[in-house]
Protein backbone atom coordinates (compact mmCIF):
# COMPACT_ATOMS: atom_id res chain seq x y z
CA UNK A 1 0.00 0.00 0.00
CA UNK A 2 1.77 3.02 -1.30
CA UNK A 3 0.57 6.89 0.52
CA UNK A 4 -0.87 9.27 -2.07
CA UNK A 5 0.15 13.09 -1.41
CA UNK A 6 -2.39 15.86 -2.19
CA UNK A 7 -2.73 19.58 -0.85
CA UNK A 8 -5.71 20.54 0.60
CA UNK A 9 -7.28 24.58 -0.17
CA UNK A 10 -5.72 25.66 3.09
CA UNK A 11 -2.48 24.91 2.15
CA UNK A 12 -1.59 22.00 4.27
CA UNK A 13 -0.86 18.52 2.95
CA UNK A 14 -2.55 15.54 3.67
CA UNK A 15 -1.19 11.99 3.38
CA UNK A 16 -3.89 9.34 2.46
CA UNK A 17 -3.41 6.09 1.90
CA UNK A 18 -3.55 4.60 -2.05
CA UNK A 19 -4.85 0.53 -2.83
CA UNK A 20 -2.03 -0.50 -5.27
CA UNK A 21 -3.49 -3.82 -5.49
CA UNK A 22 -5.06 -5.27 -8.34
CA UNK A 23 -8.77 -5.75 -9.11
CA UNK A 24 -9.65 -9.11 -8.78
CA UNK A 25 -11.77 -9.92 -12.47
CA UNK A 26 -14.89 -11.78 -11.88
CA UNK A 27 -13.24 -14.96 -13.25
CA UNK A 28 -10.22 -14.50 -10.29
CA UNK A 29 -13.37 -13.39 -8.08
CA UNK A 30 -15.28 -16.78 -8.78
CA UNK A 31 -11.85 -18.82 -7.44
CA UNK A 32 -11.90 -16.93 -3.72
CA UNK A 33 -13.06 -19.95 -1.02
CA UNK A 34 -16.78 -19.60 -1.07
CA UNK A 35 -18.18 -18.60 -3.98
CA UNK A 36 -19.31 -20.88 -7.23
CA UNK A 37 -16.70 -21.41 -9.34
CA UNK A 38 -19.07 -20.25 -12.58
CA UNK A 39 -16.93 -22.03 -14.91
CA UNK A 40 -16.34 -24.79 -13.32
CA UNK A 41 -20.59 -25.32 -12.94
CA UNK A 42 -20.28 -24.89 -17.05
CA UNK A 43 -17.51 -27.55 -17.50
CA UNK A 44 -18.64 -30.16 -19.17
CA UNK A 45 -19.09 -33.53 -16.61
CA UNK A 46 -19.08 -36.82 -18.85
CA UNK A 47 -18.41 -38.91 -15.53
CA UNK A 48 -21.80 -37.84 -13.82
CA UNK A 49 -23.25 -37.86 -17.53
CA UNK A 50 -22.06 -41.15 -18.43
CA UNK A 51 -23.44 -42.83 -14.74
CA UNK A 52 -26.71 -40.85 -15.67
CA UNK A 53 -27.24 -42.09 -18.93
CA UNK A 54 -26.02 -45.55 -17.89
CA UNK A 55 -28.32 -46.07 -14.73
CA UNK A 56 -31.37 -44.83 -16.76
CA UNK A 57 -30.76 -47.34 -19.88
CA UNK A 58 -29.94 -50.09 -17.88
CA UNK A 59 -33.95 -49.92 -16.82
CA UNK A 60 -34.62 -51.25 -20.45
CA UNK A 61 -32.90 -54.56 -19.87
CA UNK A 62 -35.45 -55.74 -17.88
CA UNK A 63 -37.94 -54.33 -20.23
CA UNK A 64 -36.70 -56.56 -23.04
CA UNK A 65 -35.52 -59.48 -21.59
CA UNK A 66 -38.22 -59.83 -18.96
CA UNK A 67 -41.18 -58.60 -21.23
CA UNK A 68 -40.29 -60.84 -24.16
CA UNK A 69 -39.81 -63.91 -21.97
CA UNK A 70 -42.51 -64.34 -19.57
CA UNK A 71 -44.59 -61.37 -20.58
CA UNK A 72 -43.83 -58.58 -17.65
CA UNK A 73 -44.34 -56.50 -16.22
CA UNK A 74 -48.39 -57.82 -17.08
CA UNK A 75 -47.67 -60.89 -15.71
CA UNK A 76 -47.23 -59.60 -12.16
CA UNK A 77 -51.21 -59.38 -12.29
CA UNK A 78 -51.46 -63.58 -13.30
CA UNK A 79 -52.13 -66.53 -10.44
CA UNK A 80 -49.37 -67.70 -8.73
CA UNK A 81 -49.37 -70.95 -10.59
CA UNK A 82 -48.73 -68.94 -13.69
CA UNK A 83 -46.09 -66.94 -12.65
CA UNK A 84 -44.41 -69.66 -11.03
CA UNK A 85 -44.79 -71.91 -14.20
CA UNK A 86 -43.16 -69.12 -16.39
CA UNK A 87 -40.28 -69.01 -13.83
CA UNK A 88 -39.42 -72.15 -14.13
CA UNK A 89 -39.90 -72.52 -18.02
CA UNK A 90 -37.59 -69.32 -18.36
CA UNK A 91 -35.46 -69.61 -15.68
CA UNK A 92 -32.63 -67.96 -16.73
CA UNK A 93 -34.08 -65.13 -18.41
CA UNK A 94 -35.76 -64.15 -14.91
CA UNK A 95 -32.42 -64.48 -13.35
CA UNK A 96 -30.52 -62.13 -16.50
CA UNK A 97 -33.65 -59.71 -16.27
CA UNK A 98 -34.42 -59.16 -12.60
CA UNK A 99 -30.12 -59.49 -11.66
CA UNK A 100 -30.44 -56.34 -14.67
CA UNK A 101 -33.30 -54.85 -12.54
CA UNK A 102 -31.24 -55.23 -9.81
CA UNK A 103 -28.47 -53.71 -10.48
CA UNK A 104 -29.90 -50.76 -12.12
CA UNK A 105 -31.70 -50.34 -8.52
CA UNK A 106 -28.39 -50.30 -6.68
CA UNK A 107 -27.28 -47.23 -9.15
CA UNK A 108 -30.27 -45.04 -8.09
CA UNK A 109 -28.09 -43.66 -5.07
CA UNK A 110 -25.34 -43.04 -6.52
CA UNK A 111 -26.75 -41.63 -9.44
CA UNK A 112 -28.51 -39.26 -6.91
CA UNK A 113 -25.47 -38.34 -5.36
CA UNK A 114 -24.13 -37.23 -8.46
CA UNK A 115 -27.04 -35.16 -9.36
CA UNK A 116 -27.27 -33.35 -5.73
CA UNK A 117 -23.43 -32.55 -6.09
CA UNK A 118 -24.02 -30.91 -9.56
CA UNK A 119 -27.36 -29.12 -8.66
CA UNK A 120 -26.84 -28.58 -4.88
CA UNK A 121 -23.03 -28.36 -4.66
CA UNK A 122 -21.71 -29.23 -1.36
CA UNK A 123 -22.99 -32.52 -0.01
CA UNK A 124 -22.30 -31.76 3.70
CA UNK A 125 -25.55 -28.70 3.08
CA UNK A 126 -28.71 -30.26 5.00
CA UNK A 127 -30.47 -30.66 1.60
CA UNK A 128 -28.06 -32.43 -0.24
CA UNK A 129 -27.82 -34.93 2.68
CA UNK A 130 -31.42 -35.28 2.72
CA UNK A 131 -31.16 -35.88 -1.00
CA UNK A 132 -29.01 -38.91 -0.48
CA UNK A 133 -30.67 -40.20 2.53
CA UNK A 134 -33.55 -40.42 0.67
CA UNK A 135 -31.61 -42.16 -2.38
CA UNK A 136 -29.67 -44.37 -0.26
CA UNK A 137 -33.19 -45.79 1.41
CA UNK A 138 -34.93 -46.23 -1.80
CA UNK A 139 -32.36 -48.01 -3.18
CA UNK A 140 -32.17 -50.39 -0.31
CA UNK A 141 -36.00 -50.84 0.42
CA UNK A 142 -35.99 -51.66 -4.32
CA UNK A 143 -32.86 -53.98 -3.57
CA UNK A 144 -34.59 -56.12 -1.02
CA UNK A 145 -38.09 -56.28 -3.27
CA UNK A 146 -36.50 -57.56 -6.19
CA UNK A 147 -33.91 -59.65 -4.95
CA UNK A 148 -36.46 -62.33 -4.15
CA UNK A 149 -36.84 -63.22 -7.41
CA UNK A 150 -33.36 -64.01 -7.93
CA UNK A 151 -33.53 -66.26 -4.91
CA UNK A 152 -36.48 -67.07 -3.55
CA UNK A 153 -38.51 -67.64 -6.40
CA UNK A 154 -37.00 -69.15 -8.78
CA UNK A 155 -36.82 -72.43 -5.87
CA UNK A 156 -40.14 -72.01 -5.45
CA UNK A 157 -41.04 -72.04 -9.36
CA UNK A 158 -39.05 -75.67 -9.03
CA UNK A 159 -40.58 -76.91 -6.30
CA UNK A 160 -44.14 -76.04 -7.89
CA UNK A 161 -42.85 -77.79 -10.68
CA UNK A 162 -42.77 -80.83 -8.97
CA UNK A 163 -45.28 -80.71 -6.39
CA UNK A 164 -48.44 -82.78 -5.90
CA UNK A 165 -51.65 -80.53 -6.12
CA UNK A 166 -52.21 -79.83 -2.37
CA UNK A 167 -48.50 -79.05 -1.97
CA UNK A 168 -48.70 -76.37 -5.03
CA UNK A 169 -51.66 -74.70 -3.45
CA UNK A 170 -49.73 -74.31 -0.29
CA UNK A 171 -46.43 -72.99 -2.40
CA UNK A 172 -48.92 -70.42 -4.27
CA UNK A 173 -50.04 -69.46 -1.10
CA UNK A 174 -46.22 -68.69 -0.17
CA UNK A 175 -46.07 -66.96 -3.19
CA UNK A 176 -48.39 -64.42 -2.88
CA UNK A 177 -47.37 -63.63 0.30
CA UNK A 178 -43.95 -62.70 -0.81
CA UNK A 179 -45.18 -60.98 -3.56
CA UNK A 180 -47.63 -58.46 -1.68
CA UNK A 181 -44.49 -57.84 0.92
CA UNK A 182 -41.76 -57.85 -1.74
CA UNK A 183 -44.09 -55.30 -3.46
CA UNK A 184 -45.04 -53.10 -0.38
CA UNK A 185 -41.21 -52.60 0.09
CA UNK A 186 -39.87 -52.43 -3.19
CA UNK A 187 -42.40 -50.57 -5.19
CA UNK A 188 -44.30 -48.92 -1.76
CA UNK A 189 -41.54 -47.40 -0.36
CA UNK A 190 -38.54 -47.80 -2.52
CA UNK A 191 -40.49 -46.90 -6.66
CA UNK A 192 -42.55 -44.81 -5.14
CA UNK A 193 -41.97 -42.73 -1.60
CA UNK A 194 -38.55 -42.78 -0.76
CA UNK A 195 -37.52 -42.09 -4.51
CA UNK A 196 -40.38 -39.30 -4.50
CA UNK A 197 -38.94 -37.52 -1.59
CA UNK A 198 -35.44 -37.90 -2.58
CA UNK A 199 -35.75 -36.43 -6.38
CA UNK A 200 -38.22 -34.03 -5.08
CA UNK A 201 -36.14 -32.50 -2.74
CA UNK A 202 -33.12 -32.23 -5.38
CA UNK A 203 -35.56 -30.54 -7.64
CA UNK A 204 -36.82 -28.05 -5.17
CA UNK A 205 -33.22 -27.28 -3.98
CA UNK A 206 -32.05 -26.53 -7.20
CA UNK A 207 -34.71 -24.35 -7.97
CA UNK A 208 -34.31 -22.68 -5.01
CA UNK A 209 -30.28 -22.10 -5.90
CA UNK A 210 -30.90 -21.99 -9.04
CA UNK A 211 -28.79 -24.83 -9.92
CA UNK A 212 -30.19 -26.60 -12.82
CA UNK A 213 -32.69 -25.39 -15.60
CA UNK A 214 -35.52 -24.21 -14.42
CA UNK A 215 -37.58 -26.42 -16.95
CA UNK A 216 -35.37 -29.54 -15.88
CA UNK A 217 -36.10 -28.68 -12.19
CA UNK A 218 -40.08 -28.27 -12.71
CA UNK A 219 -40.34 -31.61 -14.46
CA UNK A 220 -38.45 -33.68 -11.45
CA UNK A 221 -41.12 -32.27 -9.10
CA UNK A 222 -43.44 -33.50 -11.91
CA UNK A 223 -42.09 -36.88 -11.76
CA UNK A 224 -42.09 -36.73 -7.70
CA UNK A 225 -45.78 -36.03 -7.94
CA UNK A 226 -46.18 -39.06 -10.01
CA UNK A 227 -44.26 -41.14 -7.52
CA UNK A 228 -46.95 -39.97 -4.90
CA UNK A 229 -49.54 -41.08 -6.94
CA UNK A 230 -48.46 -44.55 -7.17
CA UNK A 231 -48.42 -44.90 -3.24
CA UNK A 232 -52.03 -43.45 -3.33
CA UNK A 233 -53.81 -47.09 -2.85
CA UNK A 234 -52.02 -48.16 -0.07
CA UNK A 235 -53.95 -45.14 1.61
CA UNK A 236 -57.16 -45.76 0.89
CA UNK A 237 -57.18 -43.41 -2.23
CA UNK A 238 -59.23 -45.85 -5.13
CA UNK A 239 -57.36 -44.10 -7.82
CA UNK A 240 -53.45 -43.82 -8.20
CA UNK A 241 -50.64 -43.68 -10.98
CA UNK A 242 -49.92 -47.10 -12.83
CA UNK A 243 -45.93 -48.23 -11.72
CA UNK A 244 -44.91 -48.39 -15.36
CA UNK A 245 -45.96 -44.62 -15.94
CA UNK A 246 -44.61 -43.34 -12.33
CA UNK A 247 -40.97 -45.53 -13.46
CA UNK A 248 -40.71 -44.55 -17.10
CA UNK A 249 -40.90 -41.11 -16.32
CA UNK A 250 -37.99 -41.07 -13.66
CA UNK A 251 -36.31 -42.93 -16.40
CA UNK A 252 -36.57 -40.53 -18.78
CA UNK A 253 -36.13 -37.64 -16.19
CA UNK A 254 -32.58 -39.60 -15.47
CA UNK A 255 -31.71 -39.73 -18.84
CA UNK A 256 -32.05 -36.25 -19.89
CA UNK A 257 -30.61 -35.12 -16.49
CA UNK A 258 -27.69 -37.45 -17.78
CA UNK A 259 -27.79 -35.41 -21.68
CA UNK A 260 -27.60 -31.85 -19.33
CA UNK A 261 -24.91 -32.72 -17.22
CA UNK A 262 -22.50 -34.19 -19.96
CA UNK A 263 -23.32 -31.35 -22.15
CA UNK A 264 -22.14 -28.87 -18.92
CA UNK A 265 -25.19 -27.77 -17.86
CA UNK A 266 -25.77 -24.88 -16.20
CA UNK A 267 -28.74 -23.07 -13.66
Amino acid sequence: MRRQTFRSPGGARTLAPMNTAPALTPDAASTLPGRNNASTSRARDPLRGTLLLATALLSLVPVVVLGSSIGWPASLAAPAAQQLAAVQAHAGAVQAGYGAYLLYSLLIMPAMLALASRMLGDLARPLAAMVVAFAALSTLARAIGIARWVTVMPALAAAHASADPSSRAVIGTVFDALTRYGAGIGELLGVSLFMALSLGTLCIGALVQRGAPVLLALSGIAVALLLVGMAAPAFGVPFGVNVAVGASATNLWLLVAGVWAWRGGRG
